[in-house]
């Protein structure tokens, strides 16, 4: 919204000059928009270098890993938040990130919540499993993850104000330790996998309840399948020698010529190197 009134449009032009501000006092810094909706026209114009994704991340994970039961408003549209396959989320992230270049997609904050939305954990119904593939999914495909704080623990809210509930610090009877054990595993993977961080991507199933994907990078594969509900078998030719768990502990099947069949359980979060 900054610089933009009715007609008047100087949004690109604020950018501009803030991130030349920027550059002066800090060659490092980076500067990423508050934005609620579409930001891929405001992306790649030497301001902003990214946004906080709610078009292409947090819409179609919480329409994807939405409780069946659960009815909330979605994101200051007035209507409710839809109940979509795993075919049309991965849709709508694709065709957010054609829109836009590698490095403004990677900047962008992947969020699954924040003070103006309500917490993931509502979203998923309460249901801790559906959180830790949502968290799964922040922390595995390409963006910059950035946990709303008390997420991590489970807290609830079904709209902004209700969100923002006292954070219980020093009241970790409170606290969903379970949860939190995830949120930390999974920030320790992605430190110490520059696949996570810095790797391609490429997508090798979706269907209405599981999607598999690879982060590719320098040699290094990581295979993260990530699913709602229990489904059907993945059988996939990976030309692998090996498919390793690195989160989930899961064991896959893998055949002479490298066709791996992948487990069918979910709620779930499974991620293994290939080599």
């Amino acid at each position: 919204m900054t610089g933009r009134l009715r007609r008047a449009d100087h949004a690109h032009e604020v950018a501009r000059r803030i991130r030349r501000v920027l550059a002066g006092e800090r060659p490092d810094g980076l500067l990423v928009a508050e934005h609620a909706h579409d930001a891929t026209g405001d992306l790649d114009a030497d301001g902003w270098q990214g946004t906080m994704n709610y078009a292409g991340f947090t819409r179609p994970v919480w329409s994807w890993l939405r409780g069946p039961e659960v009815r909330l408003p979605f994101l200051g549209v007035p209507a409710e938040v839809p109940r979509i396959g795993g075919g049309d989320a991965v849709a709508t992230m694709r065709a957010f990130s054609s829109l836009v270049s590698w490095r403004a997609l990677t900047h962008s904050w992947s969020i699954l919540g924040s003070h103006d939305t309500a917490r993931i954990r509502t979203v998923c119904g309460g249901d801790p499993a559906l959180v830790e593939v949502a968290a799964g999914l922040m922390f595995t495909l390409p963006g910059t993850p950035m946990v709303f704080a008390g997420d991590e623990i489970g807290l609830e809210g079904a709209w902004g104000e209700d969100s923002r509930r006292t954070m219980p610090w020093d009241r970790p009877e409170r606290w969903d330790h379970g949860t939190f054990g995830v949120y930390r595993d999974l920030v320790a993977l992605r430190r110490s996998e520059p696949a996570l961080r810095h790797g391609g991507l490429r997508w090798l199933h979706v269907s209405e309840d599981a999607v598999v994907y690879v982060r590719e990078h320098a040699g290094e594969r990581l295979l993260v399948l990530a699913a709602r509900a229990a489904h059907r078998p993945v059988r996939l030719p990976l030309a692998a020698r090996s498919a390793v768990p690195v989160y989930g502990g899961a064991e896959t099947a893998l055949s002479a010529d490298g066709t791996v069949t992948l487990p069918a359980d979910g709620p779930a979060l499974h991620i293994w190197r290939l080599t």
